[in-house]
């Protein structure tokens, strides 16, 4: 990792390799994720995975969790982009970064996130059965990240009917096995078949043209 704790990058993130790691690294980064590697960088993934679960989510009174919510980019498009009330929650390994989603508005004034957890996605989560009826993460699936195990709890935690949009770094889908473990879920009656829209990861840069696809389904 780099000796500099006021900046980090995409070649920290992907090095980490353990819990622990990841921790570690993002305890050090919150206080400037937003204002060094966002803004440096143009990152606008958080945007358009937000857009692809709004296109498929019916309004509902109900609870959705955002995994892997970091400092809550992804909450505050949610909340931007519905043109009605929705009730997000949100689970992170860090504590840390969950302290800065904590300070995320609406424009009216209220906190983004109803409630904010801390949870390891590859243990069990202390959250109830059924408790979700939208599943969005972005920036979570990748490497060194969390893998296609994580789908175990995911499921457990999330109504029948429940949209699921993630987005999922293209390497590590091929690499880690979500192709395999979608198919087996859509043939044992879990999931719905997948479908994939691809959306803008940087605004800027030499990655500007990168696209990484957004799996939509929903919990049978």
């Amino acid at each position: 990792m780099t000796n500099n704790d006021e900046y980090f990058d995409l070649t920290d993130a992907y090095s980490v390799k353990t819990p622990e790691d990841n921790v570690d690294l993002y305890a050090r980064w919150a206080n400037t994720y937003e204002s060094g590697f966002v803004a440096d960088e143009g990152y606008v993934y958080h945007h358009g995975v937000a857009d692809a679960f709004l296109e498929n989510f019916i309004s509902k009174n109900e609870p959705i969790l955002d995994v892997g919510c970091g400092t809550g980019l992804v909450g505050e498009a949610l909340c931007a982009n519905s043109s009605f009330h929705l009730s997000v929650e949100g689970l992170d390994l860090s504590s840390e970064m969950l302290e800065q989603a904590r300070l995320k508005k609406t424009f009216t004034g209220q906190p983004i996130y109803s409630d904010l957890h801390i949870g390891d996605l590859t243990t069990s989560l202390n959250l109830p059965d059924n408790a979700y009826s939208g599943i969005i993460s972005c920036g979570t699936f990748t490497h060194g990240h969390v893998g296609p195990e994580a789908f175990d709890e995911l499921y457990r935690i999330a109504r029948p009917g429940a949209l699921f949009a993630l987005g999922i770094n293209p390497d590590h889908f091929s690499n880690h096995g979500f192709e395999t473990r979608f198919r087996k879920d859509v043939s044992a009656g879990i999931i719905t078949a997948p479908v994939y829209k691809k959306v803008q990861v940087y605004s800027k840069g030499p990655h500007a043209q990168e696209r990484f696809p957004v799996g939509i389904f929903y919990l049978e």
